[in-house]
């Protein structure tokens, strides 16, 4: 077979823009010293272009946060005790005090949950994005979808992990409309009121997760293809994020654990493709998210792991492409069905807050038992960058 051809450039972890300075200044009325002064909070960044289900500045505002904070030990900085955001909100015990954008500004969504800075003591904040829910909402989502895709985290003193597993977002079977979370956090340590901030806290979130979107070209000019499906099989689905200790560092994803089964690129269309030069989007709908992890992929030279059945029992990473592919108006496969199924090795390396595009060429794959047919697709990798983070602030 010939080679998979990835070529993956780094990607910089997006910045969301939220407010303005001065946008929650006035929160609680408080003025004047630090003990009359509410906590308020904003999102800085810099713009970055992208779809549906992932956040940037062009959508910040229609997301929302949990805040959990503590007060810091001068000496060596760390956390001491819960100063917000102890309590548990909800039967996932998801923990902390939710923030979301109402009347043009970030405010509190329960006016109860109001903190006022603590004097001289200095805190350490932490948030985690998309915030929590309702037990109401979780009970209508679980109604309505049959279960609840949202991330849990378990933030104290000494630990700070997030949890999240992905799902088969784009499956026919997904009727609810229920999507992935571009799960995010955010940490603004050593922070106090002082007259230059007005006692609001800076967030500068970063996703945690990887954003994967397909396209495909033809190896040929003369050549034609009609994608209906692509299914992605054998990976992790899940695992638990530990945050940095810092904010300008990143923090670690627990190695999922591969899972037998294929998640949905495209279902139910009929995609074109007829140019060499030229790749078509594949991705219609919006960027998968995935879990950072490095994929084991198929390997049908190998005798042990030479059919679909046996990559499967090794949980070996594949394509699954149905497609018809015609040469000079021709279909190349001799089949009395007009689609047929290909199969294709996939090997990828996916890491935190990136945005990785495969393009796929098509002139062949493999069988279900793991013979050539025609020229295997090879499938070209690259990034594209989320913009390097910046100071600067965008006002909504």
């Amino acid at each position: 077979m010939k080679k998979v051809i990835l070529m993956t450039a780094c990607i910089a972890a997006v910045l969301l823009s939220g407010c303005s300075d001065n946008e929650l200044a006035s929160v609680g009325d408080g003025i004047g010293t630090s003990t009359q002064s509410a906590i308020g909070f904003h999102v800085v960044g810099n713009k970055a272009e992208t779809r549906a289900n992932i956040i940037t500045p062009g959508n910040i505002t229609d997301t929302d946060f949990n805040v959990i904070a503590f007060t810091r030990n001068e000496k060596d900085g760390s956390d001491v005790n819960f100063f917000m955001g102890e309590n548990k909100v909800n039967s996932l015990k998801q923990t902390g005090v939710k923030i979301d954008h109402k009347q043009g500004k970030w405010d509190y969504t329960n006016p109860s949950d109001l903190h006022y800075w603590p004097g001289s003591t200095h805190l350490n904040f932490y948030a985690v994005s998309p915030g929590s829910l309702t037990d109401t909402e979780i009970e209508t989502e679980m109604n309505n979808a049959g279960a609840v895709v949202v991330p849990t985290w378990d933030i104290n003193n000494t630990t700070k992990t997030i949890s999240y597993s992905t799902f088969d977002e784009y499956a026919e079977r997904n009727t609810s409309g229920l999507q992935n979370k571009d799960v995010m956090y955010a940490i603004a340590r050593n922070q106090t009121y002082t007259k230059d901030n007005g006692g609001t806290v800076k967030f500068t979130f970063k996703h945690i997760l990887s954003q994967v979107v397909f396209k495909a070209k033809t190896e040929f000019d003369n050549m034609e293809v009609n994608i209906k499906e692509i299914k992605i099989h054998n990976f992790g689905h899940g695992s638990t994020y530990t945050l940095p200790t810092t904010s300008d560092s990143e923090g670690t994803w627990a190695k999922p654990t591969p899972t037998k089964g294929a998640y949905t690129v495209v279902t139910g269309q009929n995609i074109k493709v007829d140019s060499k030069d030229n790749a078509t989007e594949i991705s219609v709908n919006a960027p998968m998210l995935f879990v950072p992890q490095t994929l084991n992929p198929w390997k049908p030279d190998v005798a042990e792991t030479k059919t679909k059945a046996q990559a499967d029992d090794a949980v070996q990473s594949y394509l699954e492409i149905t497609c018809k592919i015609k040469q000079n108006d021709e279909l190349v496969f001799k089949s009395d069905k007009e689609y047929v199924t290909l199969y294709v090795p996939f090997k990828a390396t996916w890491e935190q807050g990136k945005r990785y595009i495969y393009t796929l060429i098509f002139g062949g794959g493999y069988d279900e038992n793991g013979n050539p047919i025609l020229h295997p697709i090879k499938c070209e990798g690259e990034a594209e960058d989320w913009p390097t983070p910046t100071e600067s602030n965008v006002d909504l």
